[in-house]
């Protein structure tokens, strides 16, 4: 009986060597761009309707300026007054009213 002792040699070479040339080609192929290819990317509804609101917001302006002029015109005259049962009431009703928009916003997640 003859044994060869380079047998399984030949074909881990063979192995090796076809490996090798795959990565080339991979490496090859990963290094040229693509060209004509863009990426691209897909919003939810729910993201074109935030983005849309922030949109809004941006334009909106934070200063309502007929509401400061009419205060800096009674500051002026002297008549300006504050009555800190209405200032009450109005910090109420807004942090009730922010609490409905999270409550909101919350259950659509």
């Amino acid at each position: 009986m003859n044994i060869h002792s380079n047998g399984p040699a030949i074909h881990l070479n063979a192995y090796v060597n076809q490996v090798r040339q795959q990565q080339q080609t991979a490496e090859s192929a990963a290094a040229q761009p693509t060209a004509g290819q863009a990426d691209t990317v897909n919003f939810s509804a729910q993201a074109r309707e935030a983005q849309k609101a922030v949109q809004s917001l941006q334009i909106t302006s934070d200063v309502r300026t007929d509401k400061v002029e009419k205060v800096k015109m009674e500051v002026d005259k002297g008549t300006y007054k504050v009555v800190g049962a209405q200032v009450a009431t109005d910090m109420l009703r807004e942090t009730l009213e922010n609490n409905l928009v999270l409550q909101k916003v919350n259950s659509r997640v």
